[in-house]
């Protein structure tokens, strides 16, 4: 009884006003084209030829020990093991980047006399999928935070436009990055984005 006298009250509570909420559309997960690294099945428990030998554990110290005295072998040398799989971290790294698009990453966008403007860091998937991100304001006041959403993306021809609130960014690919117009109260000033350091 009590059950159902819950599920009405619920049902009649109204909905939830998601107002003021950006417009994204969040992609639904799937899996990668490149399987991340898996470990074998014998993971750890088959010793590399040579490896049985070393002493993989270090000694307590019982007195200071100088730099000289390692004589360049600071740690256990890595197992096959081991190795592989940085190797195999290293490699999805290598892979997840190639996929990315142009615009993919952190970017500082300069004024014309090379004054930082903005911060802008995107998410650009490739593939044609929704670019977006967000951007904060550098020339303000310490102290002073504005910032917000960029995006979504879309293409004019080969010019890439960001829509900032209060504004838009306007570029085109360069030899070091992108350069364009920043339109902010209905005027332009030429800018240039590069990779931020």
């Amino acid at each position: 009884m009590i059950l159902f006298a819950l599920i009405a009250a619920v049902a009649m509570e109204p909905a939830i006003q998601t107002t003021g909420l950006l417009d994204a559309t969040p992609e639904t997960y799937q899996a990668p084209v490149v399987r991340p690294f898996e470990p074998p099945s014998d993971f750890g428990r088959e010793e590399a030829q040579g490896d049985a030998a070393t002493d993989r554990h270090r000694r307590p110290l019982t007195a200071p020990v100088e730099v000289n005295a390692y004589v360049g072998d600071y740690e256990v040398s890595p197992t096959d093991a081991e190795i592989a799989y940085d190797q195999g971290v290293a490699q999805a790294q290598i892979d997840a980047d190639a996929r990315s698009g142009p615009l993919d990453g952190r970017w500082r966008v300069t004024s014309s006399d090379g004054k930082p403007l903005l911060s802008l860091a995107l998410t650009d998937l490739g593939g044609g999928r929704m670019i977006e991100g967000a951007w904060r304001r550098l020339d303000l006041p310490a102290g002073t935070d504005q910032g917000g959403a960029a995006g979504p993306v879309f293409r004019a021809g080969d010019i890439a436009v960001i829509p900032l609130s209060g504004g838009e960014l306007h570029l085109r690919p360069a030899a070091r990055g992108w350069t364009g117009e920043l339109i902010q109260n209905g005027r332009a000033r030429p800018v240039t984005v590069s990779r931020a350091g």
